[in-house]
């Protein structure tokens, strides 16, 4: 035997093991830890280009250059370029500083290369991604690599290093609880090696969303020290940053002790108080959060027709599974016991060595491949190295992956150290072959702009309306999905916000940014909204945020700052200077919008689940509540009191809400995939569910002469539905080619806009 590589690339760290000669393994140490951070800081070194720092050295220079850090190279693997600092750095280049920091490691440790590298990946990972990862080891010299699925390599480490064999018919469960994101597989055995027969997953839940968790109940403990808070979440100096990574590290340790112990003791900094905290106040916050993961691994079995009876065995792999409540959960809802190992975080990392070219699946599931090609010509990696990518014919199929996104849970980034904006750097358009430069001649309306991708269609009379661009944020940090968009009521802007965290306020005449705000959210912008006067802006995702649309800033004081974990929805009221917003703990609060003040006492909307949605009737009398257990409620708002009838009906959760115009009809989309109107007065359902969307529905929109609907599908497709006849108008409207997140209706009646997970929002023109 010679010697192997194995490598888990993390959001948050990196892992690595060793096989000698002999076939012992040993992981890799990177500063005494087997633990190496992902994160990427881009320095200035003006002879030879940006110094690409990895690890804690770049943990440490993004203390004083915070714009220069990127926490998660991994989820920017899509996104082509990220703006560090004053320049573009190419994702390929990210990702390979983390690889080369293992790659000199090994070969300081071993004394010479290693003859074989493998790499995990996620089950769902197809070979454009694989091909950048291939491209990103090859830029440092790794040679060609092996792919492995993380879930085939935990199942390799339960039955290599584990002893453990599945009885006959049975499978293995994979509960992935890393840092950053949250995995689930179901892994078969079959012949020598292993299938993944099911896979789902939150990309943007994890641990840190946790870490988060103990942040907000240290805040709401030591709720007088506001000057403290201010500084600690805004932080202006060198002081008060370091400050603000010491109260995140602490909140880190306090978790992970929690998971060992039944209190610890977290410090906050710059308030100079120091809390007890015990494990049940944290699995009182943590609870709905690790509910929901196991829900959706009832529903990834459910979906791909498995029983709780052919699971044979439970293995939580990930850094975070360690929480107790995550084993008991799952526990309870699997009825098996699950697997826990002391240091669940080298599971994967070893597991990819015992998942030799004999063990691992079929090529056709990308989990092996021997050597790699050039790169497809439609699917050509988004760098500008040639970076290679796998064969057609081994390309993962989508077939026979459960991909399971739910959309409530927007957990915080990892990048606790982007305190602020970056100037956006010069518009670069998207590369385009000349012959379809020459088609949006003919097609497009409007104007070419700064941080503009102008992708039009062929218009086709039967869709209902055509795309006129794409617009895009560019090389903002984080750029990645739109998941909100809203049209001010002259109908001439129109405000976006996603996993950015940078909501961006647009002309739309000249398809151009007027503003990008900073929240410093740690988490994504989950609802953006306009005012009924135009005056303002609200984001949520995390604490309310307004803005000022006159002077483009942000406006208020800290009132706001009271709701600050899972923020999922936001409504303005047509009256009263009055707004709404809902949290995934069940609570919705009422807020002044002129004085940034709660009013009232916060409503519990569902006790025990999420409330998804929240929607006030054109009236501004009612208050309708979408909630994760699949009711919708309504409240009178003069009295914050629920009326008491429900509407029932949608089989998992309630994501979206819309009135009509006349406030006599309730749109609603579900997680069941169907769009469904209801008797308001009458609380009852009006004629069948709309059904055709694919996989769950996210939004639905009214438009403005109340005739059409509008509804946001995880089938990539935005759909219309003419309210009168119950049917699709045309065929689906299909050019983002990535879940659709929201739909709204222009208030003239001449557009619909779209947000996407394709890291774009669509603007459409009407053809009703």
């Amino acid at each position: 035997m010679s010697l192997r590589l194995g490598v888990d690339f993390g959001t948050s760290t990196t892992v690595a093991a060793l096989s000698a000669p002999d076939g012992r393994v040993r992981p890799l140490l990177f500063d005494a830890s087997p633990l190496l951070s992902s994160a990427v800081f881009a320095g200035t070194a003006p002879s030879t280009g940006p110094e690409l720092l990895t690890g804690t050295d770049a943990e440490r220079a993004g203390i004083a250059r915070p714009a220069g850090l990127e926490p998660n190279p991994k989820r920017r693997i899509d996104d082509g370029y990220v703006w560090l600092g004053e320049r573009e750095i190419a994702a390929v280049d990210l990702i390979a500083t983390v690889l080369g920091r293992v790659a000199r490691e090994a070969r300081r440790v071993a004394g010479d290369p290693p003859a074989e590298v493998v790499l995990t990946h996620p089950a769902a990972w197809q070979r454009t991604r694989l091909g950048l990862l291939a491209g990103a080891a090859g830029l440092v010299g790794l040679g060609d690599v092996r792919f492995v699925p993380e879930p085939v390599a935990a199942a390799a480490y339960f039955a290599h290093a584990l002893g453990r064999r599945l009885p006959p018919g049975r499978c293995l469960v994979v509960y992935d609880l890393g840092a950053g994101t949250f995995d689930l597989s179901v892994v078969r055995p079959e012949g020598t090696g292993y299938d993944v027969v099911a896979s789902a997953g939150l990309p943007d839940f994890g641990g840190l969303d946790l870490d988060a968790l103990v942040v907000a109940h240290a805040r709401a403990l030591t709720a007088d020290a506001t000057d403290a808070w201010a500084r600690l979440e805004e932080p202006r100096t060198l002081a008060d940053q370091h400050a603000r990574i010491r109260l995140w590290s602490e909140a880190r340790a306090a978790k992970e002790q929690l998971s060992r112990h039944s209190t610890a003791e977290l410090h906050v900094p710059l308030a100079e108080v120091t809390l007890h905290v015990t494990r049940g106040e944290f699995e009182e916050a943590a609870q709905p959060a690790l509910a929901r993961t196991t829900s959706l691994a009832l529903e990834m079995l459910r979906t791909a027709g498995l029983t709780k009876e052919s699971i044979g065995a439970v293995f939580l792999v990930g850094g975070s599974s360690r929480i107790p409540l995550a084993s008991t959960l799952l526990h309870r809802a699997l009825q098996v016991a699950p697997t826990a190992l002391d240091q669940p975080e080298l599971v994967v990392a070893e597991g990819s060595l015992y998942a030799d070219a004999a063990d691992a699946p079929a090529p056709r599931r990308a989990a092996a491949v021997p050597a790699l090609a050039a790169p497809a010509a439609d699917e050509a990696a988004p760098s500008p190295r040639t970076v290679p990518a796998l064969p057609a014919d081994e390309a993962a199929p989508r077939s026979g992956v459960v991909a399971a996104v739910l959309r409530p849970v927007e957990p915080p980034s990892a990048d606790v150290l982007d305190l602020g904006v970056p100037e956006a750097p010069p518009p670069r358009r998207t590369s385009r072959p000349l012959w379809l430069a020459a088609i949006a001649v003919v097609l497009v309306v409007g104007f070419v702009a700064a941080l503009m991708a102008n992708q039009p269609n062929d218009y086709d009379p039967r869709s209902g309306a055509r795309l006129l661009t794409k617009l895009t944020g560019g090389a903002l940090p984080g750029n990645d999905a739109v998941r909100s968009v809203a049209f001010s009521p002259d109908s001439t802007m129109l405000v976006t916000g996603g996993d950015t965290r940078f909501p961006q306020l647009w002309d739309l005449e000249r398809r151009a940014v007027l503003q990008t705000f900073a929240t410093n959210y740690q988490v994504a912008v989950s609802a953006v909204a306009f005012s009924p006067d135009g005056n303002t802006i609200a984001t949520v995702g995390g604490p309310l945020h307004f803005y000022d649309v006159a002077r483009l800033e942000r406006r208020g004081g800290d009132a706001t700052q009271r709701q600050v974990v899972g923020v999922t929805a936001v409504a303005f009221s047509p009256e009263d200077f009055l707004a709404a917003t809902s949290d995934t703990r069940g609570l919705v609060y009422f807020w002044d919008t002129v004085q940034s003040t709660q009013v009232g006492e916060t409503v519990a909307a569902a006790p025990g689940g999420d409330v998804m949605d929240v929607v006030f009737s054109p009236d501004g009398k009612l208050l309708a509540t979408a909630d994760g257990n699949g009711v919708i409620r309504f409240w009178e708002v003069r009295t914050r009191t629920w009326i008491g009838t429900v509407l029932t009906g949608h089989t998992g959760a309630v994501l979206g809400l819309a009135f009509d115009p006349d406030g006599e009809t309730l749109a609603s989309a579900g997680e069941d995939g169907t769009v469904r109107l209801w008797d308001v007065a009458g609380r009852t359902l009006i004629g069948d569910p709309l059904t055709g969307h694919e996989g769950t529905v996210y939004e639905v929109a009214f438009s403005a002469d109340g005739r059409t609907v509008a509804s946001a599908g995880q089938d990539d497709t935005a759909r219309l539905w003419d309210v009168a006849d119950h049917e699709q108008i045309g065929e689906p409207l299909i050019e983002h080619g990535a879940d659709v997140y929201d739909v709204a209706f222009s208030p003239d009646g001449k557009y619909l806009a779209t947000g996407s997970a394709d890291r774009t929002a669509g603007l459409w023109e009407l053809q009703l």
